[in-house]
């Protein structure tokens, strides 16, 4: 039965229902019928009433086959046959790779064929296994935690895993290169020794004065939510390198501590659980350190976690003129 039945039975049993008390009353009262003739009328004509709804649904669903659940007619079964539109397009890779004899980036060109699921990793490695297999590229996880495909796209540092083909694409073109601040070792596969280096220098990891007590503590260190919010933030590095590479610093100056090793010098260095205290500080007090730093912003602009290496880089510089490098006696 559809709502409009069941809505026009209750406007006219409210209409119906104090007309019938009336009427009843007055014909006791008069004495013309009995209680119980009262009951058997009013049995009657429910159980009319019943049959003639219950007669008329069924045979509404034999004739329409309406649809109990949604109360709507529904559509005779037959296959329909959908088209499926994928939205695939061939897009042209352009990949720079370092020729040997001319000791220079020539651009190599490939036809790749991608929809809107398709990455720039999906891309490369499409190439590698079907055109080319020489080409090399660095990979592991495939979902933007390992930081491996680190690379350089339409001139941005990025993920390959986390860059979508298409929307990334230029008048059905995309080019892929190295990274320009790490040594290259092969096609898009750069060297990240200096880079783990500079990031070793800064100690990133707690320390505490007592270290028997930190191998064997006797209770958790607690921290409140604020002291945990100051330093979480630049906590999600995952050492893509990305920020580095985007540093105009980083790419003039290789002495250059760098956004990465800087940050982490200020995640540690806000922990309420270090105990490293102004030696901490100490490492970012120099030109090749905070104070070499430009403030251009375009390390935190590309840094896939979101971590904002550029605040924590000019809190440092505010820490560190506060003071609060200095070590007391």
């Amino acid at each position: 039965m559809k709502t409009s039945d069941y809505m026009v039975m209750f406007y006219a049993s409210m209409i119906a229902v104090p007309f019938l008390f009336v009427v009843e009353t007055l014909l006791l009262a008069s004495g013309y019928i009995k209680f119980t003739d009262i009951i058997e009328i009013l049995t009657a004509v429910g159980l009319a009433v019943y049959c003639v709804i219950g007669f008329k649904e069924v045979y509404s669903h034999k004739k329409r086959k309406v649809n109990r659940l949604s109360d709507e007619t529904s559509i005779p079964s037959k296959e329909i046959k959908i088209k499926h539109n994928r939205g695939e397009k061939v897009l042209e890779v352009i990949i720079k790779r370092f020729d040997l004899e001319g000791r220079r980036l020539e651009a190599h060109t490939y036809k790749v064929k991608g929809n809107r699921f398709t990455t720039v990793l999906d891309a490369l490695l499409s190439i590698k296994s079907e055109q080319d297999s020489s080409l090399a590229v660095r990979y592991s996880c495939r979902m933007g935690i390992c930081g491996s495909c680190s690379m350089v796209v339409n001139g941005r540092p990025s993920l390959a895993c986390e860059t979508p083909l298409l929307d990334t694409a230029k008048e059905d073109r995309i080019e892929v290169e190295p990274m320009r601040a790490h040594p290259l070792l092969k096609d898009l596969v750069t060297d990240f020794d200096d880079f783990f280096s500079k990031h070793k220098k800064i100690h990133p990891g707690l320390f505490r004065e007592d270290k028997k007590e930190q191998m064997n503590a006797s209770s958790i260190y607690n921290q409140s939510r604020e002291e945990r919010d100051v330093y979480l933030p630049f906590s999600y590095c995952i050492m893509c390198g990305l920020c580095q590479d985007a540093c105009p610093v980083a790419n003039s100056n290789k002495d250059f501590a760098g956004p990465q090793a800087l940050s982490q010098i200020y995640r540690y260095a806000t922990d309420s659980r270090d105990q490293k205290g102004p030696k901490r500080l100490n490492l970012a007090n120099s030109l090749e350190g905070a104070w070499g730093c430009e403030f251009a912003g375009a390390c935190s602009e590309v840094c896939p976690k979101g971590v904002d290496p550029a605040a924590a880089i000019q809190s440092l510089k505010f820490k560190m003129f506060a003071g609060e490098d200095k070590i007391s006696d």
